[in-house]
């Protein structure tokens, strides 16, 4: 084989990949927000509803908008989701996910919130790495997680804020406590831009 057939493979083969990376990346950025509603509705549209009890006529998943919250430590923006549900084209509650920390580490808290009356609609546990068991056991305590419905965003939900942990759980308790308290907190500093 001379050096002139082998620069002819090495051209040939790059220009082939050359083209199909290119098209795998077209691919990629059409189907990227189908992608993303697809995760979200499978991962936190069950959160989002058991989380939203007002009637809406809407889909909040197709009809969200994303907020930027912050910045990370390398200074890099902090993005979040937020669902709007509307009932007749009026807004009725806002649910954004706040992060804490559990027993297992992180865990995702999706909390809704009423607007008009700055109250807390509902919670929900969206993602976790809890000791089955044990620490889903305050996930699935109706009496642990209905104590934050009712609650206006200004009361505290740290730990020993008004609301009792779940016995037995007390790291996820606090972990959905510190969800809580983070997404009311993200609300309040950017109630203009969700609504």
């Amino acid at each position: 084989m001379s050096i002139k057939e082998i620069l002819r493979m090495v051209l040939v083969l790059t220009l082939v990949t050359g083209i199909w990376g290119g098209l795998l990346s077209l691919v990629k950025m059409a189907t990227q927000d189908q992608i993303e509603y697809q995760r979200i509705k499978n991962v936190k549209a069950p959160a989002l509803e058991k989380a939203l009890t007002v009637e809406y006529t809407n889909d909040p998943v197709k009809e969200r908008k994303k907020i930027r919250v912050g910045t990370d430590e390398a200074g890099n923006p902090i993005i979040r989701n937020v669902f709007i549900a509307k009932q007749n084209g009026r807004v009725v509650a806002v649910a954004l996910e706040g992060y804490g920390s559990g027993y297992g580490g992180d865990m995702g808290v999706m909390v809704a919130i009423k607007p008009e009356s700055n109250k807390v609609d509902g919670i929900a546990v969206t993602t976790h790495a809890e000791t089955p068991g044990v620490g889903t056991k305050a996930m699935k305590s109706e009496a642990f997680m209905g104590q934050f419905s009712g609650k206006n965003i200004s009361a505290s939900f740290a730990p020993g804020g008004g609301i009792d942990a779940h016995s037995g759980a007390t790291y996820t308790s606090e972990g959905i406590m510190q969800g809580v308290e983070r997404a009311t907190k993200i609300f309040s500093r950017n109630r203009e831009k969700i609504l």
